[in-house]
């Protein structure tokens, strides 16, 4: 027998009989079992390699991402730390000409230190005339940003956010009101913005007004205005809605003063036939040196 036809043959006897197992047989499959599990480990092995290779690079955009956003974190905190620093001394600035103003206008030094605590008695000696009046409440807000509106749905002051749940200072007064109501500029002034925010006012008019103060209407559905257009008193500026950060439709009305939020009621509330009592009820607003300021432009 040639070696091409050898091959090795394996007899078991029993007392069942004799079985025969060809060895060479035995040898192929266990060999192609063997070439297939190292073909199954080896293409095991690859796919693992690619799929901790996508996750890696996953994780290394995820890094670079969190880390780009950190760095802007940094530099807004920063730049809102520059702009309350600026305020403050702006503000600082302020308190340190109230004196000088007053006597600019014949406010007496011993009348002002015992009359310090009493703020309407102070304003009362400037003795404003009528056209001095209608010169304040030409520039400063007052009255509603509505003729016509449901109910306030939310006053100014602190309360639990009805979307987030977390106790906060409520910046303004919402007015509960159908979409589309007229809304209408409370004072004379610039439009800084008039565009949708990201900051949860959703479409908002910005408007700046003489002497420092600033009006906000948010959750707008129309504005008719454009930022850089100066608006009257009365002016219609916009449409309530319902966009931005908002459970209904309504007007979010809110007044600023160099920056600092006020309760918008007060200046609401005010009109000529009750002049003199914003000064008593808004007392962060410094108005004496304010009215000193009209007085000298005035002249």
């Amino acid at each position: 027998m040639s070696s091409k036809n050898s091959r090795l043959v394996l007899m078991i006897t029993d007392q069942n009989g004799s079985r025969y197992f060809n060895i060479s047989s035995i040898f192929k499959q266990i060999s192609l079992y063997f070439i297939v599990l190292i073909v199954t480990l080896i293409v095991f092995g690859v796919v693992s390699i690619k799929t901790f290779s996508a996750e890696i690079n996953k994780m290394s955009m995820l890094n670079e991402t969190i880390a780009k956003r950190y760095n802007k974190m940094l530099a807004k905190n920063e730049s809102l730390n520059n702009q309350i620093e600026r305020r403050l001394e702006e503000i600082s600035q302020v308190d340190d000409k109230i004196g000088d103003l007053e006597s600019a206008i014949g406010v007496p030094v011993d009348a002002t230190k015992e009359n310090d605590s009493n703020l309407e008695y102070r304003i009362d000696v400037a003795s404003l005339t009528g056209t001095q009046k209608a010169f304040v409440m030409k520039f400063v807000p007052n009255g509603y940003p509505l003729e016509h509106y449901n109910h306030i749905s939310a006053h100014y002051g602190y309360r639990v956010h009805p979307l987030f749940f977390t106790r906060h200072l409520h910046t303004g007064v919402d007015f509960a009101t159908p979409i589309g109501t007229p809304v209408y500029a409370t004072a004379d002034g610039v439009v800084n913005a008039a565009s949708f925010s990201t900051g949860g006012y959703g479409y908002l008019v910005k408007i700046d007004h003489s002497l420092g103060f600033t009006t906000y209407y948010a959750h707008l559905s129309k504005m008719v205005v454009h930022k850089g257009m100066f608006v009257r008193h009365g002016q219609l500026i916009a449409y309530s809605g319902n966009t931005g950060q908002s459970t209904g439709p309504h007007l979010h009305y809110e007044i600023r003063f160099l920056g600092n939020v006020v309760d918008p009621r007060n200046f609401m509330e005010w009109k000529m036939s009750n002049f003199n009592s914003i000064f008593e009820k808004e007392r962060n607003v410094a108005w004496q040196s304010l009215l000193a300021t009209i007085n000298n432009l005035m002249e």
